[in-house]
């Protein structure tokens, strides 16, 4: 018989193994396919702008799925090595040449990547189009957002596929390059440590994770406002303090048993606390690798749950559906075209206020950030333009009074707001005509709250006196005024149809003078041409009625919160699919690496089982001394790595901002639920391999002969 032949009879009595490295590589190469015809396709490739953030960001999440698919693929690979490396040991001792053993090995492990990687591939295309069909039945479904298929995705697919073919050529090579023949053959029973863990690894590293954990959070933010001074990036290395806290724990977990104190319960449990020191090592590292993988997958799951709340309607207290400002000079929407529009759409429109406010020139106090990394005060004098209004026009337009005292201002902020360090409530000290010069001391006297004004003011929108407020508007042209328009609708939710048209019409009467930058100034733009010097915010925006994404972006861009609602879930809705992803991605990895460590369990003591068995240890002990290995295995990673994803997302909302948001409080209870799911989905693979297992050690097959003999001796 050849030694092809040989090998064809090894590989058809290890089917499974081939099995499992084939569906590794298969699923590898299906989510990285899926995901680049995804992302390179030409809906996301336009939607992304190019050399952004959010670009760079997919870019480095893409290279990271990669990174964690390779990884639970080559970690799938020891276990079909393992089983490899007797009957080559085998081949070795029979004086079989390396290099033939090398080609024999090459030649499996490129057929089977070969076809599982075709496969994953040739499921990559329709799997990439349901995943974008069910996000756009959860999300969004525009003209915009319609699945278009990118080849690069394929290339990318393929890329990857090659590159996982030379990893595993690389991790069989190493395997076929052991010098040690003995070594090979008994791979399977090297003990790795069984000195004792100290007791006191547990409490360390119960205490090293969450500290670990909010001095990586809190001494950025602690420097910020303390010492007015950004952190260095060194200060991220505290995160490495958390991992070692998780080495400690999962160590302690894996090395360590309270056994020990009661001699009587040791040596009931001594099986199972040896079998598990004996590969504490790598069994730790495995754990570690699982509970960081779980991290990341609630860590993206936390993200993709903070944008997709980004796009709902939120909170409308205080807040008015549409709102409009523009210059006074415009030849806009009247209120009988806005009326028209609406009877037109069945639309009924109530809460309907207009007037006009001031951009006047703001003197203040801020915060700046310099070249060397230092927070200081600034004082902007005459910087730049606010918006500005009275006491009266206040109350009509929002319908709350404002009650401001002469030489004071109320400074108006979103209804949720929380103070940053850059600007400050009451950091302004004077206002200013822009045509007259006019100037007035003001003082700060509190914050009014409102949902539409403080988008229309950069920093913020101002509320004063009426008589200061004619004082200093004396003689201003229309250059530097400004008309309001808010309104609200009786159904919100139903009056897209009515916002769209609006807002083209809109567009369609305003001029291109108006299309301007959101950080554009009249007033730096003209301090800017008087000494010379190029604005950095000049030019014009490419406004049209079919470009909606101008939402941070235009000056003068209509609030309809239906409009900005639809169009921010369908810029976000690429973000969440990127998030999700990778939510799925080391979910995937670390089931599978979790489940291939189970099942070595079994696989590396099949020799400890057989002699426990000819000792006469029954099924039922046997079954008790794998359900104590394999209950660590899947138990201690799946909460551990719950618990310290949702103490990361815990810590993170309150440093942000030191409280918590209802949005917050709520992506914080669904984060809850989506752990439990995770452990209920740990439990389905820990019950699938612990079936394997039982399978492998012939527990069930030894149980069902002893029970036969049972019979036929009781008969």
């Amino acid at each position: 018989m050849t030694k092809s032949k040989l090998f064809d009879k090894l590989r058809e009595k290890n089917r499974g193994q081939y099995r499992m490295l084939a569906f590794c590589i298969f699923l590898s190469v299906l989510l990285i396919g899926a995901f680049a015809m995804m992302y390179f396709g030409p809906t996301v490739q336009e939607f992304l702008p190019e050399g952004g953030d959010i670009r760079k960001m997919a870019t480095l999440l893409m290279a990271a799925t990669a990174a964690g698919c390779s990884i639970f693929t080559l970690y799938a690979s020891m276990l079909f090595f393992r089983y490899k490396s007797r009957e080559y040991g085998i081949f070795l001792a029979l004086g079989e040449q390396k290099r033939n053993l090398n080609r024999l090995l090459f030649r499996e492990l490129a057929g089977v990547t070969a076809y599982a990687s075709l496969a994953g591939l040739a499921a990559a295309v329709p799997t990439s189009w349901l995943i974008w069909k069910l996000f756009e039945s959860f999300l969004v479904s525009t003209d915009e957002m319609v699945y278009r298929f990118g080849f690069g995705g394929v290339v990318v697919g393929a890329g990857f596929a090659v590159l996982l073919a030379l990893l595993l050529g690389i991790a069989g090579y190493r395997f076929v390059r052991r010098t040690d023949i003995m070594k090979i053959l008994r791979t399977q029973h090297q003990p790795e440590m069984v000195k004792k863990i100290p007791s006191w690894t547990l409490p360390a590293g119960i205490v090293m994770i969450p500290l670990g954990i909010l001095l990586a959070l809190g001494i950025p933010q602690m420097s910020v406002y303390l010492l007015g001074r950004s952190a260095p990036s060194v200060t991220n290395l505290f995160y490495v303090f958390a991992v070692a806290g998780i080495y400690l724990v999962l160590l302690n977990i894996v090395g360590g048993s309270r056994a020990d104190r009661n001699r009587r319960r040791f040596y009931k449990n001594m099986v199972s606390v040896s079998l598990m020191r004996f590969s504490a090592r790598s069994a730790t590292r495995n754990m570690c690798v699982i509970v960081l993988l779980l991290f990341a997958c609630l860590f993206a799951c936390s993200f993709g749950l903070t944008y997709l709340d980004s796009g709902s309607l939120g909170s409308m207290e205080n807040t008015k559906g549409f709102a409009m400002h523009y210059p006074a000079g415009e030849n806009t929407l009247a209120k009988e075209d806005i009326f028209d529009t609406a009877e037109e759409h069945d639309v009924q429109i109530r809460d309907y206020a207009e007037g006009d406010g001031a951009d006047l020139v703001i003197s203040h106090n801020t915060t700046d950030y310099t070249e060397d990394g230092r927070y200081v005060s600034a004082d902007r004098e005459h910087a730049k333009t606010s918006l500005f209004l009275s006491e009266e026009m206040y109350e009509t337009l929002t319908g709350r009074t404002a009650e401001v005292e002469p030489g004071t201002y109320r400074t108006v902020i979103t209804p949720e707001y929380q103070e940053n360090i850059w600007e400050h409530v009451d950091g302004l000290y004077r206002a200013a005509n822009p045509d007259t010069g006019t100037a007035k001391e003001l003082s700060f006297a509190g914050t009014l709250e409102d949902g539409n004004l403080p988008r229309m003011s950069d920093p913020y929108a101002y509320v004063i006196d009426s008589g200061d407020y004619a004082e200093l508007t004396e003689g201003i042209s229309g250059t530097w005024s400004e008309h309001l328009v808010l309104f609200d609708v009786d159904d919100l939710e139903g009056s897209y149809p009515f916002a769209k048209a609006l807002y083209a019409m809109y567009i369609e009467r305003a001029s291109e003078d108006t299309f301007v930058m959101s950080l554009y100034d009249r007033w730096e733009e003209k301090k800017a041409q008087e000494a010379g010097q190029e604005y950095d915010y000049s030019g014009r925006l490419d406004v049209s009625t079919e470009n909606t994404q101008l939402i941070n972006e235009w000056k003068y861009v209509p609030d309809f919160r239906i409009v900005s609602s639809q169009d921010i879930l369908q810029s976000i809705s690429v973000y969440v699919m990127l998030c999700l992803y990778i939510f799925i991605i080391t979910l995937a990895t670390a089931a599978v690496m979790t489940y291939v460590r189970g099942i070595s369990v079994a696989a590396d003591n099949r020799d400890v089982f057989e002699s426990l068995q000819k000792l006469g240890a029954d099924g039922r002990y046997q079954r008790r001394v794998l359900n104590s290995q394999l209950s660590k295995i899947f138990t201690y990673p799946g909460i551990l790595g719950c618990a310290v994803g949702m103490l990361f997302v815990v810590f993170q909302n309150w440093i942000n901002d030191r409280r918590y948001t209802f949005s917050e409080i709520k992506n914080i209870g669904i984060l809850s639920v989506v752990c439990v799911l995770i452990l209920l989905f740990f439990y389905v693979i820990y019950r699938s391999a612990k079936g394997r297992a039982e399978g492998i050690l012939g527990i069930k097959t030894r149980e069902k002969y002893a029970d036969k003999r049972n019979s036929i001796r009781y008969t």
